[in-house]
């Protein structure tokens, strides 16, 4: 079908091999969704922001003209759903995209069908119910944490802290309710969507992953803990209040 350009969920597709490019891009559209596919890196940079992609598929060794990865310059833009592309044999790579922020990893190799159905996957998953409403102002207040849940921010003694969307939506889940404790199924359904399919041991890496970059500004404070065989909760170690300034 043709998609309509003004309600067809928007795909970014950044990858270094031409012929990867056409196929994909050829079957993305094929099965509706509007398509903006490249095999230049700074083009990829540019259309991460101009062409307002819903999902990016990126491939992990494009270069930046900065240096880095494209991935890099992408993995941390809101809102938006990254599927990585990585070989199969390339493990440390992939387990890196996935402690950045990746929602999956794939090889080139994956069908265009199949790339297909992933898109449209991630796009069925309800991320919309863990955000709160941004006009409200709302503000969590954890010790020396503060997480501004309307701009999407979060700082630790008045440092800033780069948390990827998924992180973000984790934290402010926990935070939510810091005296219950929350499973891993729960936390994956709220964060991925009831469609998941995987080891649901990906949210301890996510969370190993923020506690880290948390407890860079505060070392002697414990934000979330692991409560064995049950799941994760916010810390009782640091006070919790949470104020709004609407």
């Amino acid at each position: 079908m043709t998609p309509d350009a003004q309600l067809a969920p928007r795909v970014l597709l950044a990858v270094s091999d031409e012929e990867l490019r056409r196929t994909r891009s050829m079957t993305l559209r094929d099965r509706g969704f509007s398509v903006s596919a490249t095999t230049d890196a700074s083009a990829a940079s540019l259309l991460a922001t101009s062409f307002g992609p819903d999902v990016i598929i990126v491939d992990l060794l494009l270069i930046a003209p900065q240096g880095g990865t494209v991935f890099d310059t992408m993995q941390e833009l809101a809102d938006t759903y990254v599927i990585a592309l990585a070989p199969a044999d390339a493990e440390p790579l992939r387990i890196r995209a996935l402690h950045a922020g990746a929602d999956t990893v794939v090889a080139p190799t994956v069908s265009a069908e199949e790339l297909a159905a992933r898109c449209e996957a991630l796009l069925r998953r309800p991320r919309r119910r863990t955000r709160w409403d941004p006009t409200s102002g709302s503000l969590i207040t954890f010790g020396p944490l503060i997480v501004d849940v309307g701009r999407r921010s979060v700082s630790v003694d008045g440092h800033d802290v780069s948390a990827t969307r998924l992180e973000f939506t984790l934290l402010v889940h926990l935070c939510r309710d810091p005296t219950r404790v929350v499973t891993r199924e729960e936390l994956i359904e709220e964060t991925w969507g009831p469609n998941w399919v995987g080891d649901i041991h990906v949210v301890d890496v996510h969370l190993s992953n923020l506690r880290r970059k948390l407890q860079q500004h505060a070392p002697d404070v414990r934000f979330i803990a692991t409560v064995r065989g049950h799941g994760f909760r916010a810390s009782s170690a640091a006070a919790i209040s949470m104020t709004s300034t609407s």
